[in-house]
């Protein structure tokens, strides 16, 4: 763990010589520090938060500043908010309508208990050695 701030540190050099090399490329808009930061809250999430975030980003900060560049400028702050008000909002209504009450209720549907029939959660090895097996070389 410890190897991840000799690596944070040592990351955004590269990018920066190439985007002085290279100034009207995609370098100079790589920033490992947001890199990292955002990457640093993957465990709690899932691949379909990551997914719809990078839907959204290119969809309206791609998309949408070339081909309407005027409703981009004068509408997505106003958008950014609306979504992060969204989910904390969402968050709200979730834990205090339904975790939050004495006894509370449990949503049964296939997205709560579809990792409980995991390999992960039921400890189930993806490989099982052979009796006297090793992984890598034998020690001499």
């Amino acid at each position: 763990m410890l190897w991840f701030f000799l690596i944070g540190a040592i990351a955004p050099i590269p990018l920066y010589f190439l985007s002085r090399r290279f100034p009207l490329s995609f370098w100079r808009y790589v920033n490992m520090p947001i890199f990292f930061g955002g990457t640093g809250a993957i465990p709690p999430a899932s691949g379909i938060n990551y997914a719809m975030w990078a839907i959204v980003g290119f969809f309206f900060n791609f998309f949408m500043r070339r081909n309407h560049f005027r409703w981009w400028m004068r509408y997505n702050y106003i958008l950014s908010a609306g979504l992060d008000a969204g989910v904390g909002l969402s968050l709200l209504v979730i834990f205090f309508c339904v975790q939050l009450p004495k006894g509370g209720f449990t949503l049964n549907w296939w997205g709560n208990d579809v990792w409980q029939n995991t390999a992960d959660a039921m400890g189930t090895p993806f490989y099982v050695l052979s009796p006297g097996a090793t992984f890598g070389p034998p020690w001499p």
